[in-house]
């Protein structure tokens, strides 16, 4: 069988892509990617694909589902819709052009899938044809993550930005313990209820032994693990500090989580190589983060995690929402004061979006807080709010010039910055978006060690 994914132009490594077409390949079957920057129809014809895969987050299905329609009208094939939206937005199949979509871990259903093309019987898969849909429920997680082959690097290498690319992605982990309200992870769980640890880890050994694979095929100054919280196992941490000074010896990036970060773990990461971090604050409110968001935590231990990094070496991004439901712009201005007194590398900034089937996302729609149908939600996340909430204008504003702000801080506390909010969004927008890029620019060599 030869499986063909579309995908949007990339600056990052499409992991899950990756994955589903080295498991295809362990079995024999062909897989190829093209961009919907390029030519469609001239691929379709070439590679003349039996099924064609689309990997999507919500604010991604419209797009997909125009150009899968579009391209059904000429060529024939079984096209699939999988990735966080048909994960936990299943019905979208019903009215879409979608043959079938993927829930969950794909790698083994993809596997059967492709062995067997006339089974309407695969787990994870919801099937649609004339006689209706027929919906299957999602098999074990899979408990060794080891046994995954090693994503198919190749399907990206053929884009020069990606192969000489100087930062590299991988993941050490599947799984998140948390139930923040804004994520899938809640969902996830409960999907997933009885049907394996929510939780797994790569061995370290594994995880080196891909790592040695690209360095030694493609030049590369940085390593980007982009597991959810990397520190979650203390001893797997520090038996991987040990080894990965030893045999890889590059700087690398890594996510963390506030309460979990202590001067051990902190010690080991700076053991193996580690130059920056990420750490998620959300909201400089303790009742917000915790009430609302779930995430329990209190602003002394972020800062406390923010110090002890910083006493370390280790350069930090700290990551906020804005406009989060119930919350008033003066808590966006609390969240900004907290950025002020922990000073990271680059205060990074986004705009809430309610996605479906989060916890948050419910209670948006319940309150009529959100009463969109999840079509307006921007992908992106860093234009505008699609809240009914006031000061929607002030909060577009905010997200641009935020991390400018905690750089000088006399911009807010002078109240120019407040100033700067109110004025009307579509006069600002694009002056405002490109003070914005200058300064990631800059922060971004900060925070990597170079310009990328």
């Amino acid at each position: 069988m030869k499986l063909l994914f579309i995908n949007k132009p990339f600056i990052i490594e499409p992991l899950g892509i990756m994955y589903l077409s080295a498991s295809a390949k362990e079995k024999g079957h062909e897989s190829d990617l093209v961009l919907t920057s390029e030519n469609l129809e001239k691929k379709l014809q070439e590679y003349k694909p039996d099924f064609v895969g689309y990997s999507m987050m919500t604010g991604d299905q419209e797009l997909y589902d125009s150009i899968n329609r579009r391209l059904k009208q000429k060529n024939i094939f079984f096209s699939i819709a999988g990735g966080p939206h048909p994960t936990f937005f299943p019905e979208m199949l019903e009215h879409t052009s979608f043959d079938a979509i993927c829930r969950g871990e794909g790698e083994i259903s993809l596997q059967q899938l492709l062995d067997n093309p006339q089974s309407k019987d695969i787990p994870n898969f919801h099937f649609k044809d004339d006689s209706g849909i027929t919906r299957n429920p999602v098999q074990a997680l899979i408990p060794d993550i080891d046994a995954i082959p090693f994503p198919n690097r190749n399907l990206v290498f053929k884009f020069p930005s990606i192969e000489k690319g100087p930062i590299k992605h991988f993941i050490a982990s599947r799984g998140c313990p948390y139930n923040c309200s804004y994520c899938f992870n809640e969902s996830y769980s409960e999907l997933y209820s009885g049907k394996g640890k929510r939780v797994r880890f790569r061995s370290v050994d594994n995880l080196l032994d891909e790592i040695e694979c690209v360095v030694d095929s493609s030049p590369t100054r940085l390593i980007y693990f982009q597991d959810d919280t990397f520190i979650l196992k203390p001893q797997w941490l520090k038996e991987f500090s040990e080894k990965y000074n030893k045999e890889i010896n590059l700087p690398f990036h890594c996510h963390t989580r506030a309460n979990l970060v202590t001067e051990d773990i902190v010690r080991d990461l700076k053991q193996a190589g580690c130059y920056s971090v990420h750490i998620a604050a959300e909201s400089g409110n303790d009742l917000i983060r915790r009430n609302i968001l779930n995430r329990q935590m209190s602003n002394e231990q972020i800062i406390s995690a923010v110090n002890l990094l910083k006493k370390y070496d280790i350069k930090v991004m700290l990551q906020n929402i804005l406009g989060l439901p119930f919350s008033t712009i003066e808590n966006d201005f609390e969240t900004l004061e907290l950025n002020i007194k922990c000073q990271p590398e680059y205060a990074w900034a986004s705009i809430f979006q309610p996605y479906p089937k989060t916890t948050l996302g419910q209670t948006c729609l319940e309150t009529g807080v959100y009463t969109g149908d999840f079509s307006d939600i921007n992908s992106s996340f860093f234009d505008s709010s699609v809240l009914n909430i006031q000061n929607k204008n002030e909060i577009a504003n905010l997200q641009k010039l935020f991390a400018i702000a905690v750089k000088n801080p006399q911009l807010y506390y002078s109240g120019r910055l407040q100033q700067l909010i109110k004025m009307p969004y579509k006069s600002t927008k694009e002056k405002f978006t490109q003070f914005y890029n200058d300064f990631r620019k800059r922060a971004d060599k900060r925070l990597y060690g170079f310009n990328l």
